[in-house]
């Protein structure tokens, strides 16, 4: 249940609460589900993907075949302004085998999709005879530094602490239609109210930010808004107009990050979204 309009009610926040409402966004919030039969058209957090046996299946740049993170089916979604009404779009992410990048992230450049992929499929083949159906391929040996003790020993406690895959089983996806507002820092850390101090970064106050952040931007979220925890190479430059497109948070009870906490976001410039251009989504992984 969205408690939101409540919480926005709440004395400190309510001068501002047409500030704050100004900034809302619509979004598909997303409850994952285990599930031990998952076709290869639902949305999904991991799983075999659906993949036509005439496309290249999409692999990083060692040639090694990228493994499914997400995979949304509009026709199983709340419609998002902007957002495709139907096909599927899917997130691939690189496996850690040895000492690799954040699961095929450049953190250096969140657009380089040497590591990982966006996929949209417009139109959806039915016919699973036309559909790649063995993924045997996927469960390749991890290539780990085999010359040196040392770095035998430093992939082991890599592998340890960031596994292969960040999730442990596939799960279903269930959406819900809800909206959600601008954090602190989407809102250029400030919000206004007529009669009253500007709620920035002079004024703010610990009472009025025990209460915001119960507004609360954690979850699985398609579209809206993210858990922001050191993005600030977002929120200026290149990539300061661009929109949540994915989060995928800490769940340690669905076996997301469980021996972590880490969250996981896709970004695209709105343009690109209403053009159905996935090329340049950038990717990134912030760890409490």
């Amino acid at each position: 249940m969205n408690h939101t309009p409540d919480l926005l009610n709440h004395p400190v926040l309510r001068p501002y609460k047409d500030s704050i409402c100004a900034t809302a966004r619509p979004c598909a919030e997303i409850t994952l589900l285990p599930a031990a039969n998952l076709t290869i058209w639902q949305s999904k957090l991991g799983g075999q993907p659906y993949w036509p046996k005439d496309m290249e299946y999409p692999r990083n740049a060692k040639g090694r075949p990228l493994h499914l993170l997400a995979q949304i089916n509009f026709a199983e979604t709340p419609p998002l302004p902007d957002f495709p009404e139907n096909g599927i779009l899917q997130f691939f992410i690189s496996r850690n085998d040895g000492i690799e990048k954040m699961w095929g992230m450049n953190a250096e450049n969140p657009a380089d999709q040497q590591g990982f992929r966006v996929v949209y499929h417009a139109d959806i083949e039915h016919e699973q005879d036309r559909l790649l159906q063995d993924f045997r391929f996927l469960a390749q040996a991890r290539q780990t530094p085999r010359s040196n003790h040392i770095l035998q020993r430093l992939a082991a406690f890599w592998h340890s602490q960031r596994p292969g895959l960040p999730f442990e089983h596939a799960c279903a996806m269930r959406f819900e239609r809800q909206q959600k507002y601008a954090s602190l820092e989407e809102a250029n850390g400030v919000f206004l109210a007529p009669g009253w101090l500007p709620m920035d970064a002079e004024n703010i106050t610990s009472e009025f930010l025990e209460a915001f952040y119960r507004l609360d931007w954690s979850g699985h979220r398609l579209g809206g808004y993210a858990n922001i925890l050191q993005e600030k190479w977002r929120l200026g430059g290149p990539y300061q107009d661009h929109v949540l497109l994915l989060q995928i948070d800490c769940d340690a009870p669905n076996g997301v990050m469980r021996h972590g906490s880490g969250i996981c976001h896709f970004y695209i410039h709105p343009h690109d979204l209403r053009q159905r251009d996935f090329s340049k989504v950038l990717y990134a992984w912030e760890f409490f």
